[in-house]
């Protein structure tokens, strides 16, 4: 081969190498720019850590349903129950940081439940990413209509004179059990408390009489109050519910600063990417703003309420605070 043959040889493949380096660069540098971009690419497991029915469980099913048209994926609900949401939460936290596994987050596995347990699988804000808030719930404090109290007041003046009054809850460590223990420390009252294996039946036994007082969250409580078998004193939210527009607060009948509901939330593990982050966070903000899915959660006196991932983080760390000192107090670690 000539001298003038080989000089277009090389010329050639200097060429093509020209093309070819930045083309092979740029296609290394692409999933390193593009992940969040292009995240989700399939579907999304928001964990529930309780059984399938209750109230956390009917929630996520309602927000994932939109989170999927929000984001282009199924959002594919799985629950994971037990130790009172601890195994399905503690699953999450160890799950890969890429976006494909959420919780729905609440007061007692993020919050309550470190005051409850001495030895907890993970840390509620450490261990995780904190997205939004979804919706709270106030308690309701009921009573069975031959209890003679009529409101808040008169109740904590018959506890106080009957010291064989006791109280139910649907469970240890329930929002409803520590929001009368945060109640039963600021009023100084002296009052057993009956826990229950859900709401369920400690509803059943508060309507036959069994039990005088019960405190739970008031999503299915109308037309149980509607029978007059059962009466609403106070609900512990720091605003009247819905459900229950002419009942006051606990905060209104002389406990000033008063609050005490239930709510959920949605969170990652930790170390999720920022962007994804992001996404996430504005779908859920378009979800909750939406009012058909605001007037679903009314029926059952759950308010929706949007939080930033910083907002969250720091109420999550709040909350912590509070209940963990409830829990103590009343001496229920598990």
């Amino acid at each position: 081969m000539n001298k003038h043959h080989t000089a277009m040889g090389q010329k050639a493949r200097r060429k093509v190498l020209g093309l070819i380096v930045p083309a092979v660069m740029c296609a290394i540098a692409l999933p390193a720019t593009t992940y969040a971009q292009e995240w989700p690419q399939k579907p999304i497991t928001l964990v529930v850590p309780f059984p399938p029915g209750g109230t956390t469980d009917v929630t996520a099913r309602i927000i994932a349903k939109e989170l999927t048209g929000k984001l282009g994926q199924p959002v594919v609900v799985e629950n994971k129950a037990g130790a009172s949401g601890n195994i399905g939460s503690a699953y999450v936290a160890r799950a890969q940081p890429d976006g494909y596994t959420l919780v729905m987050s609440g007061v007692g596995t993020h919050a309550a439940n470190v005051g409850l347990y001495n030895n907890m699988p993970y840390d509620p804000v450490k261990d995780f990413t904190h997205i939004t808030t979804v919706s709270s719930s106030p308690n309701a404090i009921l009573v069975y209509a031959e209890v003679p109290a009529k409101n808040l007041t008169e109740l904590i003046a018959l506890i106080k004179r009957d010291s064989k009054l006791n109280y139910a809850s649907p469970g240890t460590g329930s929002s409803g059990h520590l929001a009368f223990e945060l109640l039963r420390k600021q009023a100084n009252l002296q009052i057993q408390h009956i826990p229950y294996k859900g709401a369920s039946q400690a509803l059943t036994d508060l309507i036959g009489g069994q039990v005088p007082i019960l405190v739970m969250v008031t999503d299915t409580l109308k037309p149980h109050v509607e029978t007059g078998k059962i009466r609403v004193l106070a609900v512990t939210g720091p605003e009247r519910s819905t459900l229950f527009p002419d009942v006051p607060t606990v905060a209104e009948s002389g406990y000033p600063g008063f609050a005490a509901v239930s709510w959920t939330g949605i969170s990652g593990p930790a170390g999720l990417p920022n962007d994804v982050v992001r996404k996430l966070s504005e779908a859920s903000k378009a979800v909750l703003d939406d009012t058909s899915v605001q007037a679903q959660f009314a029926r059952t006196g759950n308010t929706l309420q949007y939080r930033s991932p910083e907002a969250f983080t720091a109420f999550v760390q709040a909350e912590v605070t509070k209940w963990v000192g409830v829990a103590r107090d009343a001496n229920v670690q598990q």
